[in-house]
């Protein structure tokens, strides 16, 4: 398993491509969460060039049940060529592991994202196949979801050239 991927439950290991997508669970070590996930990511040779101010500014919160939408669009979704199908239609073990992974994050998580639908509140739809998003990673189109806890950070972030 990679560094990055340390801390996530085994059945993550594989359903995130490490070529389109960055996933790591982080300890909080500092009080403002929004450090703890510019240390998290800035060994990735993409995301290392994320601005935190801008990461600050474009986040929005979204729901447990959107969480695992974005999960899973994060994982198997394309943000050129819209989401993966199958995302439409239930799949217990991909489910499954995709809410353990949301999991790790602890008690009270609260969930964040920079994927435009955000701004749509309850009515948002991650699966959409056109979206807009506050491009954080330079030449790339990205989108990512934040968990957050006291304890913990979670970062999943997909990434593709546009």
């Amino acid at each position: 398993m990679t560094e990055s991927m340390a801390g996530l439950p085994a059945c993550a290991r594989g359903r995130f491509d490490e070529r389109q997508s960055f996933a790591a669970l982080a300890a909080r070590r500092e009080p403002d969460w929004h450090d703890t996930v510019m240390n998290t990511i800035q060994g990735n040779p993409v995301l290392g060039q994320v601005d935190s101010g801008a990461l600050r500014d474009s986040l929005l919160e979204i729901s447990p049940a959107q969480a695992l939408e974005l999960a899973g669009l994060v994982s198997v979704g394309s943000l050129l060529y819209g989401p993966h199908p199958s995302l439409r239609v239930p799949n217990v073990e991909r489910d499954t592991c995709l809410r353990e992974v949301l999991g790790t994050v602890g008690d009270g998580a609260r969930s964040f994202t920079d994927h435009g639908h955000a701004e749509d509140g309850a009515e948002a739809d991650f699966l959409a196949s056109s979206f807009h998003a506050n491009v954080l990673a330079g030449p790339t189109i990205d989108s990512c979801l934040i968990g957050v806890s006291d304890e913990n950070v979670l970062v999943l972030w997909r990434f593709e050239d546009d």
